[in-house]
């Protein structure tokens, strides 16, 4: 009978906006107008009278900006499984770091400060909380996020950024999943005339929620694992002259668990990266790039590594129809300590492709697709090559006033030393398969208010027992900026 009652509730909840949705279509948002003269009033009538105003798109909330949203679960994700790489040290380093966490579309001003407010509830449905293969569990998770951020313009050409973001996930059935997690960023972009300097540091206090993948090598269900992210990053680029660029990139990046007995996945790991630009086209750039990854692992380090990629690929500026990066290169990689699953070093091909290609004004697509030497941070540390794309095709329906996206990605996770299987204990090697297929729609109600509908399918298919398992995820949401 209680579990009914909370599962009414929600519905309630959900059809109180699909109502909202149905009725508000002659909801106009509501526009600040400076005061005009008659002769500017009668003029801009008569203009719009002979050509209606058209509609533009309107811009999203996005996870990291500049790139169409790729995840859009990424602020419910709380595993760290697989997933695209952004930045100019992609296909390695932690892509959200840099993320400000700007979320808010309304800005205003407090002296010379301009602060962006945000505040989103979801109610999200989800078929397989645990992530099991057999006998799975469904639950209805209230999640709602708080952001704020602060920007300090400087001499006009500077920038100084504060931002939180908030990720509040509170479970209807399974109260115990309930955790509360907290992002703060901190950023500085400096522009000289030839010289661009950016330095920052993201903190992430997070839960990894209960799942059957969990706990490095003891294969457990029902522990969560409340851990501490540090990443602070530095870029420099400098003008050579108006056909050469030079930029350095690095990355810290300091992940370690609250309980001691989950210690032995923590690491640390400096990325390293610089790039030459030649400009052979007004808009295209020739580029050649290092990346080193230094890996250590403070209470394991047979995981200790090194990883050299030299890369040479295109960049488009972001003004063009066609705007991103194609890199490619090759991993070579150095293992200070081989054991007995592991009696190699295993190098092989790198590559990244961050690309946004505008259709039209209302018509964009997304391709991030990349192959790097990664670490299983839930197997404790195991390396595997990830392979994979993520695709979106965003549309702007002017006449609705809505705003949809279909996304679909695959990665194919290799593991590059044997493990044992745990339900027939051979030892082998791990090889995974992940899909993830959504949609989605988004239409502002007001200036302040926006609803959001969503949809995602998870599968993971594997090699190993126990491991496949796939998931649903609906979401019905509700997102302003005030």
């Amino acid at each position: 009978m209680e579990r009914y009652q909370v599962v009414m509730k929600h519905l309630a909840v959900i059809w109180l906006v699909i109502l909202i949705i149905l009725f508000s279509g002659k909801v106009k948002a509501a526009e600040p107008q400076a005061e005009k003269s008659a002769l500017a009033q009668a003029e801009e009538e008569a203009a719009t009278q002979q050509k209606p105003p058209e509609k533009l798109p309107e811009v999203l909330p996005q996870y990291i900006p500049g790139v169409t949203p790729f995840a859009p679960y990424a602020p419910y994700t709380t595993t760290f499984g697989p997933g695209p790489s952004t930045g100019m040290l992609a296909p390695y380093g932690y892509g959200g770091a840099e993320d400000t966490l700007i979320r808010g579309w309304q800005s205003h001003k407090l002296g010379p400060v301009n602060v962006s407010p945000y505040l989103e509830y979801n109610a999200l449905y989800r078929t397989n909380v645990f992530q099991t293969y057999s006998n799975k569990k469904a639950d209805f998770v209230n999640t709602i996020i708080p952001g704020i951020r602060f920007e300090l313009p400087v001499a006009g050409t500077h920038k100084l950024s504060l931002g939180y973001l908030g990720n509040y996930f509170i479970y209807s059935r399974f109260s115990d999943n309930t955790h509360y997690d907290q992002n703060v960023n901190a950023d500085a972009a400096l522009n000289f005339s030839k010289l661009s300097l950016r330095v920052g540091a993201a903190y992430r206090n997070a839960t990894e929620e209960a799942s059957l993948l969990q706990d490095g090598p003891i294969f457990t269900l029902g522990r969560q694992r409340v851990y501490n992210r540090v990443t602070p990053y530095f870029q420099a680029a400098y003008k050579m002259a108006d056909l050469w660029r030079i930029e350095t990139n690095y990355q810290f990046d300091s992940l370690s668990f609250a309980k001691s007995i989950y210690r032995f996945n923590n690491y640390q790991a400096n990325t390293f990266g610089g790039t030459i630009f030649y400009k052979f086209w007004p808009k295209t750039s020739a580029l050649v790039q290092f990346i080193a990854a230094i890996r250590t692992h403070p209470f394991d380090s047979t995981r200790d590594n090194v990883v050299y990629t030299p890369m040479a690929g295109l960049t488009w500026d972001p003004t063009a129809k066609l705007s991103g990066t194609i890199k490619v290169g090759y991993t070579i990689t150095d293992y200070s300590n081989n054991i007995q699953t592991r009696d190699f070093n295993p190098n092989g091909l790198a590559f990244s492709i961050q690309t946004l290609y505008k259709l039209s004004r209302y018509t964009q697509m997304s391709l991030i697709a990349q192959r790097a030497l990664q670490e299983d941070v839930d197997s404790g540390n195991a390396g595997y090559f990830n392979t994979g794309l993520l695709f979106t095709l965003t549309h702007f329906w002017h006449y609705f006033n809505v705003t949809s996206y279909a996304s679909f990605s695959y990665y194919n996770n290799h593991y590059i030393f044997n493990q044992f299987d745990p339900g027939t204990v051979e030892l082998k090697k791990r090889d995974d398969n992940i899909i993830n297929a959504g949609a989605g729609l988004s239409r502002p109600i007001t200036r302040w208010l926006r609803l959001r509908l969503d949809y995602l399918y998870f599968n993971r298919g594997s090699n190993f027992s126990f491991y496949p398992t796939n998931e649903h995820k609906v979401l019905l949401g509700v997102q302003s900026s005030f």
